[in-house]
């Protein structure tokens, strides 16, 4: 006792997606100190390095292993499996083998929750968390069947992937479902409990204090739900019952008798936990493998489209056994022409998984199902499947109880898998027995795996034993078993002194008769044997003098029982009689009986055509004593006188008796002929009744069976029909049902708004109802439809117009796929036209106000699709509404933006925020212009947007004024420094030049007035009123200041040569400030800082641009471009590239620099 309490409970934790979050949750949470173990298998890629340890190591003080071979699993430590690797556990030990399964085949989940179940029974604890799939569901099924504690991640965990919890929680063996963080103080109560109740149980585990509660529990539990549970095993009884007083904290039986009692339902889920309810499709799949060979093939191929193969799956559970058989069969009928029916009786005793089954929806994915089944035999249903409805059919599933229901007959297949190890092998044989029955000749059994019929081998003989299936015997066994359901029953009363009450008629009553008439002859003790010397009967009459049973088991055998002193001559009779003799006898065989001497004479006899043999004992008397009949060795004359009297009397007595036995001898056997002719009828027809009344109690059953199914069907039928008929009321679309010849077989009530008909018109032609449409031709449509198998829809009204419908005539198909008539629909839409009416109204005004107004508006749906422009943005992008549609937008975006302004499109239709940008679009001409986009949802009435309407406005101009009023304020500071450097420049240089204070005065007066009107000039922006300005005027009005400023004569330092060309207004500005740079620069560092420096300025203009070049020489020589382009350049090249759509090149040549400037005439010329 002390080992089991010191192991440590052990924790095995699932996860797949998700998992990671989970763990770290979980681990969160748990104590260091627990005293428990924790082994995590997750679904990890075999291609990849897990880092699973050193995460959770840094959310535990636990530590945490990668698991390997042969790692005994100890306290406060955390084990999880390497990638690639399969982990089992056996004897406290991890077990590693690598590499793991295919995909397709691996479920480290299940695998290890099964080993753990096995290995450490209720110190085994499984947990399910997050996770795609349904590994898990299996593990979990055999913690519970072994005891430990079941527990699922819930569904509203935010951590949670449902299916892996989803999928153990489905199958009820899962004990709690929680949140991640609820797991660990859960585990701490479960030990705390298993601990303090630990001194109750045996060395097993198992509660010693159970025992002697469990018949008034089981009592209960009868009473309750009508089973009996007293035959099945003690210990899976215990088991049970401990695990339901640990899940509900109860410490004793006795306590747990008082808790039902108060809480009745909790005998129904002890009734739950008694069942075994772990099940699969194609579990074991290399036994049903066997089976499919080994029988199925062979039951479809040896019978016909007339006959039937009959299967009974005696505890179904939830019903994947029984359609795994179904899909087998069906397979085994892929290419047979002549295709037998096949019956699959399904029972179980738990009625909700019978319900279950019967509704025949599973969730993916299926274990054990491989795709090519899955796809043909399944049917999608959302995340779930449901099987094929021809398997369906196959199956009729009822609650039955091979315990104390009569079985069924005639089968040809019973699968039994898993069930018969939890009873009692009293029981098993009462079951087996009752199987032998139900089969039909050459019938076979398919067990599970821990399962035999090594105590009914005279009844099945093996044709697997690896798969463990079995093949029925012929014997002389009672034909129908003593069920307890018999106990009810009306049984024939029996022949006086033919057979004892209750016996069945069989092949053993036919050797009771033929041992009753040899025996009639002799009539001494007897016993009736078989060819193998096993007795098979004793008679009435004492057999002690002959037989003496042999201590321990009981032993049947002849010679096992026989005396001694008998076995010598016993021997030799039965072997004569095994030479071919048929009857034998040896007269005067001594045997002591009470310490005298006896002779006992030995007769033997086959019968049954030699099956079987009777052994009779006849006693021949005391053998007499010498003394009485020698003296000296020789008979005395007394005696001889005495012995010669008695031989005289007895021989005159035995004439006389011998002629009245010979007449009484022929009446007798007169007499008796005619009795045993009389009896041997009645016999016959008794076991002919015998007969009929047990196959009728099996096809009683079976027919309950059915019924139960058909019921179940017609309460379906019934749900169903009510539900489509709530379904076609709540639509309000009036529904009617015709014929092929247009009898009406059933409508809706809307259809009396349209024909005037009542409940007893339904079977009358709808042509005799009188309608209320202004329509004929309903008679000639409906032929058309079911001529043509078509659809046809039409636009009707009623006579009045006040209402319209949209009529549609479909075909009618039955489930199997036969026209049978017509339904005729009819929508109302006079409400829906008269909003199409106002729809078309109000789009009509929206389209005429869109198109009307300047900007480019467009209408998106709420995800992003534009499908509606207005005539402005065809016209500005020269494209048409295919090119447009959806984000067909994007191609008149610039490169440059198009990628920032779809990714803020698409946070705005995600976050329903409102829709504001600026970005330049492509117009027809190829040139780009910037616009203001602006749009607003619009929502439904649940708030969700449906639409967007937007606009983009032209804000280009405004763009430029923007920019070019910044221009001017930055050109301004720039301007003010540059023409206080000139100011210097002047008078620094007049100072030089002027011989007198008053030359000095007027010469820089003069310069400062021609700096004032130069930039007078250029500060003029109203030139309608002015004479046009001309090129050559704004040159020479920027170099007035600059030029002679040294003293040398103006013309001979600048020279200026072009045509005239007009100056529109806004682009003075721009070429003022380019040559109030250039000017400045010269001036400062080029050919007009010095005396000898000149200055050459020529321009062309054509249609499409004007050029101008800029040549500076003989001033200070330069060595290069200057390292960085300067303010007052940087502002000239923005001028001219952005207001007058140019280009501007620097030449820097030694003898001075070469400008040249290259504008777009349409931005210079007014």
């Amino acid at each position: 006792m002390a080992s089991e309490t010191a192991r440590p409970l052990i924790v095995g934790i699932g996860a797949s997606a998700g998992g990671l979050e989970a763990f770290k949750s979980f681990f969160s949470n748990v104590p260091v100190d627990t005293g428990m173990a924790f082994v995590l298998v997750q679904h990890l890629s075999p291609d990849h390095e897990s880092m699973l340890a050193e995460l959770l190591g840094r959310v535990t003080e636990l530590p945490v292993i990668e698991a390997s071979d042969g790692n005994r699993v100890t306290p406060n430590c955390v084990f999880v499996i390497p990638p690639d690797a399969t982990m089992t556990i056996g004897g406290g030990r991890l077990a590693i083998v690598k590499p793991a399964p295919p995909r397709d085949r691996r479920r480290p989940i299940d695998t290890f929750l099964q080993s753990l179940a096995e290995d450490q029974n209720e110190n085994a604890i499984c947990i399910i968390l997050s996770g795609t799939g349904s590994d898990g569901t299996l593990g979990v099924a055999a913690i519970r069947d072994h005891g430990g504690l079941t527990l699922a991640q819930a569904e509203y965990d935010h951590h949670a992937l449902p299916g892996m919890p989803q999928s153990a929680a489905a199958s009820g063996q899962v004990d709690e479902v929680l949140a991640v963080e609820a797991m660990p103080a859960r585990l701490v109560a479960y030990q705390t409990y298993l601990r303090d109740g630990a001194g109750a149980k045996d060395a097993d585990g198992l509660r010693t204090d159970a025992v002697q509660h469990m018949t008034t529990i089981m009592g209960a539990l009868r009473a309750r739900s009508g089973h009996d549970f007293s035959e099945y095993k003690e210990r899976t009884l215990v088991r049970r019952l401990q695990r339901r007083m640990q899940l509900l904290n109860i410490d004793t039986p006795a306590n747990y008798i008082k808790h039902f009692r108060d809480k009745p339902d909790e005998l129904d889920a002890l009734f739950r936990e008694l069942l075994i309810g772990v099940t699969q499709f194609f579990r074991d799949p290399d036994a049903f493998a066997a089976l499919n060979e080994g029988v199925l093939k062979g039951l479809v191929g040896g019978k016909g489209a007339h006959e039937t193969v009959r299967i009974w799956v005696a505890g179904c559970a939830t019903g994947q056994e029984a359609y795994t058989l179904a899909i087998l069969l069906c397979e085994a009928m892929d290419g047979q022409v002549s295709k037998p029916r096949i019956q699959i009786f399904a029972t179980d005793i738990d009625d909700r998984a019978i319900a279950f089954a019967r509704i025949g929806r599973f969730r993916r994915p299926i274990a054990g199902v491989s795709p090519e089944r899955l796809e043909r035999w399944f049917k999608p249903a959302g995340n779930d499947v449901c099987i094929d409805p021809a398997i369906r059919e196959m199956c009729v599933f009822s609650t039955h109880s091979i315990i104390k229901d009569p079985p069924f007959s005639k089968l040809d297949l019973i699968t039994c898998r898993n069930l018969l190890i939890y009873i009692d092998p009293t029981l098993q044989d009462r079951v087996m027995r009752s199987f032998h029955y139900a089969l039909a000749r050459g019938g076979r059994l398919f067990l599970g795996s821990s399962e035999s019929v090594t105590r009914s081998a005279r009844l099945f003989t093996a044709t697997d034993k690896k798969y463990r299936i079995f093949e029925r015997r012929e014997t002389r066994e009672l034909s129908f078993p003593d069920l307890p359901a018999r106990r009810g029953v009306i049984e024939t009363p029996p022949l006086p002194a033919r057979r004892p009450e209750g016996a069945g008629i069989g092949a053993s009553d036919r050797l009771e008769k033929t041992a009753r008439r040899v025996m009639e002859k002799y009539n001494p003790p007897h016993v009736v044997i078989d060819r193998q010397h096993q007795i098979l009967r004793f008679s009435a009459a004492s057999m002690g003098r002959y037989l003496e049973p042999a201590p321990g088991a009981p032993d049947f055998a002849l010679f096992a029982m026989l005396r001694k002193p008998l076995r010598t001559a016993v021997r030799a009779l039965l072997q004569e009689l095994q030479a071919g003799k048929a009857a034998v006898r040896q007269n005067n065989v001594p045997l002591r009986v009470d310490g005298h001497p006896h002779l006992v004479t030995l007769i033997a006899e086959t019968i049954d055509d030699g099956e079987a043999i009777v052994l009779a004992f006849q006693d021949a008397g005391p053998a007499m004593s010498k003394d009485l009949v020698e003296q000296d060795g020789k008979l005395t004359s007394e005696a001889m006188r005495s012995l010669e009297q008695d031989l005289l009397t007895t021989r005159t007595q035995l004439l006389s008796t011998i002629d009245e036995l010979e007449v009484a001898s022929e009446e007798m056997k007169s007499s008796n002929e005619e009795y045993q002719s009389v009896n041997e009828e009645l016999q016959s027809s008794n076991e002919e009744l015998e007969t009929s009344k047990e196959e009728m109690q099996s096809i009683n059953e079976e027919l309950q069976t059915i019924n139960a199914e058909m019921a179940s069907k017609n309460t379906q039928l019934t749900h169903l029909n009510s539900d489509i008929k709530n379904l076609l009321e709540s639509t309000e679309i009036a529904t009617l049902f015709l014929d092929a010849s247009l009898r009406i077989k059933s409508f809706t009530r809307g259809v009396a708004d349209i024909f005037s008909v009542r409940d007893t018109d339904i079977g009358r032609p709808i042509t005799e109802i009188v309608g209320l449409l202004d329509y004929s031709d309903l008679q000639r449509d409906v032929k058309t439809v079911l001529r043509k198998l078509t659809i046809t829809e039409r636009r009707v009204t009623l006579n009045d117009d006040t209402m319209a419908f949209e009529m549609r005539i479909r075909p009618y198909r039955t489930v199997d796929n036969v026209i049978d008539g017509v339904v005729c629909t009819f929508l109302d839409i006079t409400r829906r036209e008269a909003s199409e009416v106002a729809v078309r109204a109000s789009e009509s005004q929206f389209h005429a106000m869109a198109e009307s107004i300047p900007q480019l508006a467009w209408i998106m749906d709420g995800d992003g699709y534009i499908f509606w422009y207005n005539r402005r943005w065809f016209e500005y992008t020269n494209t048409r509404l295919e090119e447009m549609q959806g984000w067909g937008w994007r191609r008149v975006h610039h490169p440059d933006e198009v990628d920032r302004v779809v990714a803020h499109l698409k946070h705005c239709i995600s976050s329903g925020e409102v829709w504001e940008d600026t970005f330049p679009l492509r117009g027809a001409d190829g040139q780009f212009r910037w616009f203001l986009s602006r749009a607003e949802p619009m929502r439904d009435e649940t708030g969700k947007i449906v639409r967007w309407f937007g606009t983009n406005t032209d804000i280009e101009d405004q763009r430029r004024s923007e920019e070019l009023r910044e221009l001017l304020l930055k050109e301004m500071d720039h301007r003010v420094k540059n023409l206080f450097a000139i100011i210097g420049g002047v008078v620094t240089m007049s100072v030089r030049a002027a011989t007198t204070p008053q030359e000095l005065a007027d010469t820089i007066r003069g310069r400062l007035g021609a700096l004032a009107d130069a930039h007078l000039l250029i500060r003029v922006r109203d030139h309608e009123s002015a004479r046009p300005l001309t090129l050559d005027i704004l040159i020479k009005t920027i170099l007035a200041p600059h030029i002679g400023a040294a003293g040398a004569n103006d013309d001979a330092r600048a020279v200026f040569a072009g045509p005239a060309v007009s100056i529109d207004g806004e682009a003075v500005t721009s070429l003022a400030l380019l040559l109030h740079e250039l000017a400045t620069n010269a001036a400062k560092y080029g050919a007009l800082s010095v005396t000898k420096g000149r200055l050459q300025i020529s321009w062309t203009l054509d249609a499409k641009q004007l050029a101008l070049e800029w040549r500076e020489t003989g001033g200070p020589a330069i060595v290069g471009p200057p390292a960085h382009e300067g303010f007052g350049s940087k502002l000239a090249r923005r001028a001219v590239n952005g207001q007058l759509g140019g280009e501007l090149t620097f030449d820097w040549r030694v003898e001075g620099v070469v400008v040249r400037l290259s504008a777009a005439a349409e931005r210079l010329l007014p």
